[in-house]
């Protein structure tokens, strides 16, 4: 077992480039912290965290796919075995694949095209997302929260990262300054996907507040990465909320969905 016994185990899923990657930077500011900087592809996450630390000892790269239950559970023996607990588990893992489609639905309607829907692909879509945005948040949370127990952190902390884009609330709040965008038909796999992650996230603050788990998710914004395809705010500022929620003590809230300006209607 490794020589982290004095520092919080944290663990960022997506975490090699955007957002993930920003929480990582983040977290570094902050002392007594060890990161595993999760991502899909080794290479990948390897490069990103030398980057990160290139002294290699708080930053530590990990391979985890959240769609490959394989993948998961390597990644929860690898955790066990080196660190025999996590303190801090930030689901941040997630993708949009409905751009291309979006785009070209889009300029169709410009000229007049009409397109026949292909079902197929569509439910496709909708799988690969969910895949990601829901189920994998889920497994992982479920497959690391043995080790969740074993934590030396208090209190242990689990971070969903969500979008605005998943309100309801702010959906059908006429008087919002989101509803404007939100009232746009646009991205309805991911949207919904965001919004069934915030049940998740009332569903384990529920299942671990016996515990005192602080189990809350946070909304990012428009965020400037490949995944919006470098439309939005720098991945730095939306990180800032994440880390927040990453780091809170006994005193923090739990089931709560909030960004950096306090809470975010579900």
């Amino acid at each position: 077992m490794s020589s982290t016994s004095d520092r919080t185990v944290v663990l960022i899923t997506g975490a090699n480039q955007g957002i993930g990657y920003e929480v990582a930077k983040g977290l570094l500011a902050h002392e007594n912290y060890h990161i595993l900087l999760g991502s899909r592809d080794a290479a990948r996450g390897a490069k990103a965290a030398e980057e990160l630390d290139p002294t290699g000892k708080i930053v530590e790269p990990i391979t985890i796919d959240v769609t490959d239950d394989a993948s998961i559970q390597q990644a929860v023996e690898q955790v066990e075995s080196k660190h025999g607990r996590l303190d801090v588990l930030v689901n941040n893992a997630g993708i949009n694949n409905e751009v291309e489609m979006y785009s070209r639905q889009i300029q169709n309607e410009k000229e007049g095209i009409q397109e026949k829907p292909d079902l197929a692909q569509l439910r496709q879509l909708y799988r690969d997302a969910y895949e990601v945005n829901v189920s994998g948040a889920a497994i992982t949370t479920e497959a690391f929260a043995p080790l969740l127990e074993k934590s030396a952190a208090t209190p242990a902390r689990i971070v969903f990262v969500s979008s605005h884009t998943g309100s309801l609330g702010l959906r059908i709040d006429k008087l919002s300054n989101w509803y404007p965008r939100l009232s746009n038909p646009s991205f309805p796999i991911y949207r919904s996907s965001k919004a069934a992650l915030n049940m998740l996230t009332l569903h384990y603050a529920a299942k671990f507040q016996a515990k005192g788990w602080k189990v809350n998710g946070s909304c990012p914004n428009l965020t400037a990465t490949n995944f919006s395809r470098g439309k939005g705010r720098p991945a730095s500022e939306s990180a800032v909320n994440i880390v927040r929620l990453a780091t809170m003590g006994v005193d923090g809230e739990s089931g709560e969905y909030t960004d950096e300006n306090g809470v975010v209607p579900w």
